[in-house]
């Protein structure tokens, strides 16, 4: 399983302490896939975070009620969902009238879930809330394992993989943002696509993302992504399925 990344935000330094213990205890009991979370008190050094980390998909455990004002935690809240939409907002409240409070709120920023501090289940719902966070996050990127690194890259930004060049062991991961060797088969990261309908093969040795096709051009059976690569398709019956998947869209 994948570790993630957790940035944990409460001006409480004690509770930042247990919440820390706890953390830890549910890393060991799930195999580390909770990563190393980070800790802050100041909401600024959050903000800076969010800004320096924005390629990655991040957990954020958030005190709604910064310095008893929630319109300043709401603030922090909503800067890291416009950062990048695909963060995961979990709001840590007092109990029970911040719990309240943080409730009127949490549609507003299209959260994950609310946990109240005061809670003697507190582990529990924090640990339920973490794994189902995990398991959402999992859905969203892909880990392409390289041969000297590893990168987390979100499916939307995936364009294609390329397997054409048969003695080679790796099959080159083109994204938005540049592209990555990686030491696996079409047939296993195929099975990793279950499940993710917008990815199909144009040819034996390509599977593209269909949301990244420009344009088609039929005479020269090519696809022209939105990177200007232009991807060759084999057969009718393969466009046909391309154009399928295009029109649900």
């Amino acid at each position: 399983m994948t570790a993630m990344r957790i940035v944990v935000y409460d001006n409480d330094k004690e509770f930042l302490g247990s919440l820390k213990n706890s953390l830890d205890k549910l890393n060991i009991k799930h195999g580390n896939i909770f990563g190393t979370p980070v800790y802050f008190s100041n909401k600024d050094e959050v903000k800076e975070y969010v800004l320096e980390n924005k390629e990655h998909l991040t957990v954020f455990l958030l005190d709604i009620m910064d310095d008893d004002d929630i319109e300043v935690g709401y603030e922090l809240a909503k800067h890291i969902k416009d950062t990048e939409s695909c963060n995961i907002v979990i709001y840590v409240s007092d109990f029970p009238e911040n719990y309240i409070y943080t409730k009127s709120v949490f549609a507003k920023t299209k959260s994950f879930n609310v946990i109240a501090k005061m809670n003697e289940i507190f582990f529990y719902e924090l640990e339920e809330t973490l794994l189902d966070a995990h398991s959402q996050i999992s859905k969203k990127v892909f880990i392409a394992k390289g041969k000297d690194e590893i990168r987390v890259i979100k499916y939307e930004d995936i364009l294609y993989f390329d397997k054409t060049t048969k003695k080679s062991e790796y099959t080159k991961l083109t994204y938005k943002d540049g592209f990555i060797y990686i030491k696996d088969t079409l047939r296993h990261i195929e099975s990793q696509l279950e499940g993710n309908g917008v990815f199909r093969y144009s040819t034996r040795g390509v599977i593209v993302n269909v949301r990244a096709i420009k344009q088609i051009i039929k005479h020269e059976e090519i696809l022209i992504l939105t990177n200007g690569a232009r991807i060759p398709y084999s057969s009718q019956k393969r466009i046909k399925g391309l154009l399928e998947c295009m029109s649900e869209l």
